[in-house]
């Protein structure tokens, strides 16, 4: 009984982590692949940033700014805010499609996780872990996105795939397997009457072959 309880604890702590680690699988893949505006504009900012430090340092060292310099701290700043404008203009598509990518995972390893997952239980509950999991992450990201319309529209695709994804897990899987699984219990149950009875017919034929061999002697 103990090590039962112990491997059923090893289990879900396995199909636990593995929910995790196909999240992060994922989620670091959409991110790696698809990067945000904050990677693909902060390294330009950041140039534009030690662009704009050289010219003051250089300002320290030979006296006050000319007006050549003043004007190039002026193109810098403006180049500046182009990119920051551009990158805020950016994020929301970003976010919304980024949701969308990451729930269209997740609802790929739910579907797998269906697949087979009798005999693959401990695979198949990580595997449907990992999927809610993503499917979690994917929703905070359409909450950052600025569109209502988006965020409705991702999140009810969401809940319908959850939905749909659970009941065929749970309750359609639970509606077949018993009935195969109760048709040998009932076999076994018939058996075990079978047996119950013919023991009693037994015993009954005994008891009356005992009272009739009694009755016998009696008469003589």
């Amino acid at each position: 009984m103990a090590a039962d309880r112990q491997r059923n604890a090893l289990q879900v702590i396995f199909s636990f982590f593995l929910g995790l680690m196909v999240t992060a699988f994922i989620g670091v893949g959409v991110n790696t692949f698809y990067q945000s505006p904050e990677v693909r504009y902060q390294d330009e900012i950041d140039e534009l940033v030690r662009q704009e430090e050289d010219v003051y340092i250089t300002q320290d060292a030979e006296g006050p700014l000319s007006a050549q310099d003043e004007a190039t701290l002026e193109e810098i700043r403006r180049e500046i805010r182009a990119l920051e404008d551009k990158r805020q203009s950016e994020w929301e598509p970003y976010a919304r499609n980024t949701s969308i990518i990451l729930i269209l995972f997740a609802t790929l390893v739910m579907g797998i996780s269906l697949m087979r997952s009798e005999q693959l239980r401990i695979i198949s509950n990580g595997l449907l872990l990992g999927g809610l999991f993503t499917m979690l992450y994917g929703t905070g990201w359409v909450i950052a996105s600025g569109s209502s319309l988006a965020r409705f529209a991702v999140m009810t695709f969401a809940l319908v795939v959850t939905f749909a994804l659970g009941y065929a897990r749970f309750v359609r899987s639970r509606g077949v397997m018993p009935a195969a699984a109760r048709t040998p219990s009932a076999a076994v149950a018939s058996d075990a009457e079978v047996s119950s009875l013919e023991a009693r017919v037994t015993a009954l034929e005994r008891r009356t072959a005992k009272a009739a061999s009694a009755l016998t002697h009696d008469e003589d």
